[in-house]
């Protein structure tokens, strides 16, 4: 059986599924149904475009069923002032109060994460949660020792250990919270993946009034300090292309500063 069949009796034979089938994968037949192709099975990438964009539910995916493919709720769209909003009020939060953030509202941002674009739709995210604040702090410690090693070459490291060694923590904030993504390294966009699936989680997780801040000095030590990697139980072909400290803030922002103008181009 084909990995994708054609409704005959729903189909409108008005050829969008084709259209929008970045592989090529649909032909048309003798009656103007279209017709997924005799090697499709092998080329799919079960992006999905197909099932989505068929007003009348006429494509059938093996892999895509539509009983998991709920249709959307066009009373939910969001208006253009609410996304700005939200875009440009996003802060990066440094300050967190003790209080733990609810894990079905990390579920919720991860999910919101799992519909974020990655190249031919490989999907190579892997998630990592610390909710325990002592596991942050540690690791938070396991950067400060690659920093310590790191410092001759990088002198500005120094601040950071001193501050460390006073008892305060610049490197994950005291965050209750961290989340980290890794993926292969055999994968080209893993890198790219990870940070689109990072920043749909960023934004989904501020939605739901959480304060995030991305977390570099962990990003780079964990690739480059085994401790930290074996710490975080990171396989042994994949990288870290990602991490975000979070919690709820202690204080809330009230305003939009302004930003740089963007450099554009038009041609």
């Amino acid at each position: 059986m084909s990995l994708v069949t054609i409704d005959h009796t729903t189909c409108r034979r008005d050829g969008i599924c084709s259209a929008v089938c970045l592989m090529g994968l649909f032909e048309v037949d003798g009656e103007g149904f279209p017709a997924f192709r005799a090697d499709g099975d092998q080329r799919c990438i079960a992006c999905g475009h197909c099932v989505a964009v068929c007003p009348k539910g006429a494509v059938h995916h093996e892999a895509l069923p539509l009983e998991e493919s709920p249709l959307l709720d066009q009373t939910l769209a969001v208006s253009v002032p609410a996304l700005n909003q939200l875009l440009k009020g996003r802060r990066s939060v440094r300050e967190f109060r003790e209080e733990p953030v609810p894990e079905e509202l990390v579920r919720e941002a991860i999910d919101a994460a799992r519909w974020a674009p990655s190249a031919v739709n490989r999907q190579p995210v892997h998630w990592l949660v610390i909710q325990t604040p002592a596991e942050v702090r540690r690791l938070a410690g396991l950067v400060v020792d690659y920093l310590r090693q790191s410092s001759k070459l990088e002198p500005r490291y120094a601040l950071f250990i001193e501050q460390w060694d006073q008892g305060k923590d610049p490197i994950l904030r005291n965050a209750p919270h961290l989340v980290v993504i890794h993926a292969p390294d055999d994968w080209i966009w893993s890198s790219v993946d990870g940070a689109i699936a990072l920043t749909q989680f960023e934004l989904a997780a501020v939605a739901n009034g959480i304060g995030t801040c991305w977390a570099g000095f962990l990003m780079r030590a964990a690739n480059g300090h085994p401790p930290l990697r074996e710490a975080l139980g990171i396989p042994g072909d994949h990288s870290v292309f990602g991490a975000l400290m979070y919690g709820f803030p202690c204080y809330q922002y009230h305003r939009v500063p302004p930003r740089q103008a963007a450099r554009v181009e038009w041609r």
